[in-house]
């Protein structure tokens, strides 16, 4: 559920990252007569000279200027021509250093490609596809990579360290990489003698013990059970009716609670960090407070949703005590934990089903302050 959280918290900051960017992160492009006239001459071109940071945000993303700056760009096709003075950070689909660009910082980057043919001081990257460093390609200092597959035909001036499926390094007279050669793959790769200057050493990924897996995963579906059968007992105990009240809401509120809880999901987490944003002190303390009873009822809201389902179920078959509540509300929390793991379909189930668990909670706290109200007036 943490891993879920912190998805959907990044999810809301990019989508605020996007919808601000077009307004509040324009940039001053300005023609500067400070930068040296030797390199202005070395140009064919007249360039725009960017005097800040630049923040691109579009499906394909050209940087042909000269960014005095850091450059934060998300896009699906990326290419850099000009130079940038700073760092580049890049989420796309295909990241492309032509060999005319020049990042002078460091190169942060996840992408699915990604071709280097220019010059760049740092880089660290994640790719799910192809990384290759061209012939033109130069990386002053390190490289540090995890890929599919890995192509060094450039140079790298000091340390390489990969994970990778392949690797490909042409035989060359010259060295490629000026420093050590590290790397991680199912097995060795065969390395051309005097590619690599330094030291080269292999790792081999640590071996995964199935029956442990196994083991694993059957106590976390213990303590799924136990930690449901615990807030089971506890509503039992403290609130006798809330099972009929949930059991009521599920029937004549499912789409209601699904819409509601949706709501007051996405609702939360913008509205907290928003507070976290533009306010401090007491406003901030709000955000945290809020935050934090969000992720309670989160945690909470499959089992809720189990017991909804569960008191249905029983009262379709006239079962009305509360070991045959409790045994089919425990039966769903462990369907619902097995469906978890079907790849792709699992995720997003238990997604909506928590949703609505969040939304039955929150129905069920608006009803019980109109019962409290109807009682005052009465």
């Amino acid at each position: 559920m943490r891993k879920l959280f912190s998805k959907i918290i990044l999810i809301a900051f990019l989508i605020l990252f996007v919808s601000l960017s077009s307004v509040s992160f324009a940039t001053n492009e300005v023609t500067t007569n400070t930068v040296d006239e030797d390199i202005l001459s070395s140009y064919e071109t007249n360039y725009t000279f960017v005097a800040s940071d630049l923040f691109l945000f579009d499906a394909n993303v050209e940087i042909s200027d000269i960014i005095h700056g850091n450059a934060f760009v998300y896009g699906g096709t990326v290419n850099v021509t000009g130079e940038i003075y700073g760092d580049l950070f890049v989420i796309a689909n295909s990241l492309n250093i032509s060999k005319d660009a020049v990042v002078y910082g460091n190169i942060f980057a996840l992408a699915t490609n990604i071709t280097i043919s220019g010059l760049a001081s740092d880089v660290y990257a994640m790719t799910s596809s192809e990384f290759v460093l061209d012939e033109t390609g130069y990386i002053d200092r390190n490289i540090n990579l995890s890929a599919d597959s890995v192509s060094l035909s450039g140079q790298i001036g000091r340390d390489a360290n990969l994970t990778c499926n392949n690797l490909s390094i042409p035989e060359s007279s010259e060295e490629i990489i000026g420093g050590d050669l590290s790397y991680t793959a199912e097995s060795e790769f065969q390395i051309p003698e005097g590619v690599v200057s330094g030291e080269i050493s292999y790792t081999a990924p640590a071996e995964v013990d199935t029956s442990t897996i196994i083991l694993s995963e059957i106590s976390n579906i213990i303590s799924v059970l136990l930690y449901a059968f615990v807030i089971i007992m506890l509503t039992i105990w403290i609130a006798p009716k809330f099972k009929d009240r949930v059991c009521e809401i599920i029937s004549k509120k499912g789409f209601l609670s699904f819409g509601i809880g949706l709501l007051v999901f996405f609702g939360i987490i913008i509205i907290a960090f928003l507070l976290l944003l533009f306010t401090s002190g007491f406003g901030a303390m709000i955000a945290v407070a809020t935050v934090g009873l969000l992720i309670l009822a989160f945690s909470i809201s499959n089992t809720v949703f189990s017991m909804a389902i569960g008191k249905r179920i029983a009262n379709k078959f006239n079962w009305n005590g509360n070991v045959a509540y409790v045994l089919l509300s425990l039966l769903i929390v462990l369907i619902l934990e097995l469906i978890s793991y079907i790849p792709y379909v699992g995720a997003p189930i238990r997604f909506i089903t928590a949703i609505i668990g969040l939304g039955i909670i929150s129905v069920n706290a608006f009803k019980r302050k109109d019962l409290v109200a109807d009682k005052k007036q009465d």
